[in-house]
């Protein structure tokens, strides 16, 4: 069976008691049109005929770019920081179970407003980059104590501000976001379930 994936990018989501997932999908045509911009190698569209399901985590777009010579635009810890703002402003989001799709461009908007509401805050993005080897135990307990509380204290001030345009009586798939367009075939969250399996088996 045609696999259904959308034919513009989206952010792929998978939730589960308060606990998120986040993946960046390009489709087959956004390579392509990257491509013909001389922004991607042709190698992606060798190897990712059908799209690309990119983990919203620095190390994954590290090595995306690595690859294929392309980053995607946005860092992905502000992503997720802006995932946080919508979908803790929804209906019972600690105990919402579920996948789905938000469109590249109603994140990316969210994504702006948060960062611009932590910039007013004075709160500094964390910077989750790995200690140096040459740090000592001790150092790399204070970094990672430092990381934890700093994350800590953005998740609260995203907490106290309801992300806009999100409907706080409904959970977070019945959200009205942009529409997205579709392809024929298997539905994209029967698809991505199965990569994801796949990639942790």
């Amino acid at each position: 069976m045609e696999i259904a994936s959308p034919k513009d990018p989206v952010y792929y989501y998978e939730c589960s008691a308060g606990r998120y997932r986040l993946a960046y999908f390009i489709p087959s045509e956004e390579l392509q049109r990257l491509h013909e911009a001389g922004r991607i190698s042709e190698l992606a569209l060798k190897d990712l005929p059908d799209g690309v399901d990119l983990s919203c985590t620095e190390p994954d777009f590290v090595e995306f770019e690595e690859l294929y010579g392309y980053r995607p635009p946005y860092d992905p810890e502000a992503l997720l920081r802006a995932f946080f703002a919508v979908f803790s402003t929804t209906r019972n989001w600690r105990s919402f179970r579920g996948s789905g799709f938000i469109p590249a461009k109603d994140l990316e908007m969210q994504m702006e407003t948060v960062e611009a509401e932590l910039e007013r805050a004075n709160l500094e993005p964390v910077d989750l980059a790995p200690p140096p080897r040459s740090a000592t135990a001790r150092q790399r307990k204070s970094l990672k104590i430092q990381q934890s509380a700093q994350q800590k204290r953005i998740r609260k001030a995203i907490k106290k501000r309801p992300a806009k345009g999100i409907d706080p009586r409904k959970s977070l798939r019945q959200q009205e976001f942009s529409k997205i367009t579709m392809g024929e075939g298997k539905t994209a969250e029967e698809v991505f379930s199965e990569l994801y399996l796949k990639q942790k088996s």
